[in-house]
């Protein structure tokens, strides 16, 4: 988890904490990651077609697609994060998730910083928001990261 603690400027903008999710490929690594598997799947695969099993070749082409389409996947979701933005009399979190963002704003006095506990094995969630309307932050991150944020969410909440 990366999550950066930005303190209340003079500007006004706010006390600001950014939660993202571990990401140890970045683009440049996915794209040699790919043409390194497509390179050797593909070698094989033409091998083995010269050797008179022209049949692999196909599936090495389609084990090729599936990586890249993983990796697509991936790539979509490389920028996703929760920004959580504490002024002194409302709390904005920006939720950014595929590409696609969501903003919620609360007034600061109400919010209260939710986390309930997953049924057995199932992980537990950790919500922000007031009056029944709540959102859910740190869905990408471990079950123990997820505890320190509510506490340093509280904490911070408790400040005036």
């Amino acid at each position: 988890m990366d999550t950066r603690y930005t303190p209340e400027n003079e500007a006004g903008e706010g006390l600001r904490v950014l939660v993202r999710p571990n990401r140890s490929l970045s683009l440049r690594a996915m794209v040699v990651l790919f043409a390194g598997i497509a390179a050797f799947v593909i070698t094989i695969g033409i091998g083995f077609s010269l050797a008179g099993a022209w049949l692999v070749l196909p599936f090495a082409g389609l084990e090729v697609a599936v990586v890249g389409a993983v990796l697509y996947l991936l790539l979509r979701h490389i920028d996703d994060h929760d920004l959580i933005v504490i002024h002194h009399d409302r709390v904005m979190v920006v939720r950014r998730q595929g590409g696609r963002e969501r903003h919620e704003e609360f007034q600061r006095y109400w919010v209260k910083v939710e986390l309930r506990r997953g049924r057995s094995w199932y992980p537990s969630r950790l919500s922000i928001g007031s009056h029944g309307r709540f959102v859910t932050i740190g869905a990408d991150i471990s079950e123990e990261e997820r505890r320190a944020l509510a506490a340093r969410l509280n904490e911070l909440l408790r400040r005036t």
